[in-house]
């Protein structure tokens, strides 16, 4: 704005000064040592005009350039926030890609190859520390590489005869179950050298098969299935499965691909399979806890009412015709072989743990044994504390309409849910 009147001049405020008010500054040349004059922007008195006029003008110098400053301050302040906002994007984006190529690496999905590659470098691996001789690498090369071909387990990591040796077992225990029931006959699976951090999933399905083999009722059903397939196999069936049209969000998920990788699978993969072999099954989704302390009392509920339906008896101990359940949650799972209650009205569930080696289920077996041993698949209500938990459980067979109807409701929903 004019010092004089007021109006808005702009950046030609010097040209408007000298224009309209320049008879207040004083004519060039004119001398009066006895006249004073004033500033009229900073009421500073000058004895002389001249001086008055270069003081003004310093202050219209002064006021074109903090203008000017001023604009160039905005445009240097809106380049380093673009710049800024642009680096951490950048870094948005690295830290995105990071945790992506972490997830595929953790689910088996980063093409860093299967079970076959994965045997092979655990092998090789203890060949350099000194824990396995050249000839006994090639020996079981062979035999791995003869087993895949034939798309069948190798059998050496099952441990048989577990339940038969419970069953016994609780016959003489007296001490403070008051009931217990049990799958039918499961041998267990542990994780090996192949798959050893991401197999449980294909190792408690071929604990669960491993029972359904021995039942007549799904001699149908497993008639092309009659030897507990491998891992690379069971990849393959359910690849099988997914061709068939189930559970198209699921194969999307992995790109219609599991042979060849190390992808986790859980409950979803496991129904698609046993649907599409026309074994019946459910999916139970405990989604949130129902008990204090984020315990799941609803699940426990669920196993007794599955073991105790059509059981029931005044037998303490119940050897049921129920297959085993499969039972997920994040990052793991295991395979339900039974149930007991305790005296005080307390269940406990008996679990069958891949991660849990041969050499320690095999004590299981021992018909003195005193019962320590049982804390490797004793589970109470305060041992499960997931956030969600998730089971497949089989209850007969599908006729072909059947299996053609779930395979269609698959590509809707799958599951279940507890409220």
């Amino acid at each position: 704005e004019c010092p004089f009147c007021g109006e808005a001049a702009g950046r030609e405020l010097e040209a408007h000064v000298r224009a309209r008010h320049g008879h207040l500054l004083g004519a060039p040349g004119t001398e009066n040592s006895e006249q004073l004059y004033e500033c009229p922007m900073c009421s500073l008195t000058c004895t002389n005009i001249q001086i008055l006029e270069e003081h003004v003008d310093l202050h219209l110098e002064e006021h074109s350039f903090s203008e000017g400053g001023n604009i160039r301050d905005l445009e240097l302040a809106q380049r380093l926030q673009t710049e800024e906002d642009k680096r951490q994007r950048s870094e948005e984006e690295k830290r995105e890609r990071e945790e992506f190529k972490k997830l595929q690496r953790q689910y088996g999905l980063d093409n860093s190859g299967g079970y076959k590659q994965q045997f092979l470098k655990n092998m090789e691996r203890e060949v350099d520390r000194g824990r396995m001789q050249p000839f006994e690498y090639h020996k079981r090369k062979a035999d791995m590489m003869e087993c895949l071909a034939f798309g069948i387990d190798d059998g050496k990591t099952k441990t048989s005869g577990i339940i038969e040796a419970l069953c016994k077992y609780y016959q003489n225990e007296n001490k403070d179950v008051r009931r217990v029931w049990l799958s039918t006959g499961v041998d267990h699976f542990h994780s090996s050298l192949g798959d050893r951090g991401w197999g449980c999933g294909y190792r408690n399905f071929q604990m669960l098969l491993s029972s359904l083999l021995q039942n007549s009722l799904y001699n149908d059903c497993l008639r092309d299935t009659t030897l507990i397939p491998s891992i690379p196999k069971i990849q393959s069936m359910i690849e099988d499965a997914w061709k068939e049209g189930f559970d198209p969000h699921g194969a999307s998920h992995f790109n219609n691909r599991l042979h060849g990788s190390k992808a986790w699978i859980g409950a979803c993969e496991i129904y698609s399979l046993l649907t599409n072999l026309r074994i019946k099954c459910q999916i139970i989704d405990f989604h949130k806890p129902t008990g204090p302390m984020g315990t799941h009392p609803r699940l426990f509920e669920w196993v007794l009412h599955y073991y105790s339906t059509d059981n029931e008896g005044g037998a303490k101990v119940v050897c049921t015709s129920k297959p085993p359940i499969y039972l997920q949650h994040q990052g793991h799972s295991r395979t339900v072989v039974g149930i007991e209650e305790k005296k005080n009205k307390t269940l406990c569930l008996l679990l069958f743990d891949p991660g849990c080696p041969s050499q320690e289920m095999q004590k299981l077996l021992k018909q003195n044994s005193d019962g320590t041993s049982l804390k490797l698949l004793r589970r109470f209500v305060g041992s499960l504390k997931e956030k969600q938990y998730q089971i497949v459980a089989v209850d007969g067979v599908l006729s072909l309409e059947e299996k053609a109807a779930r395979c269609h409701a698959s590509q809707v929903l799958t599951s279940e849910k507890i409220p």
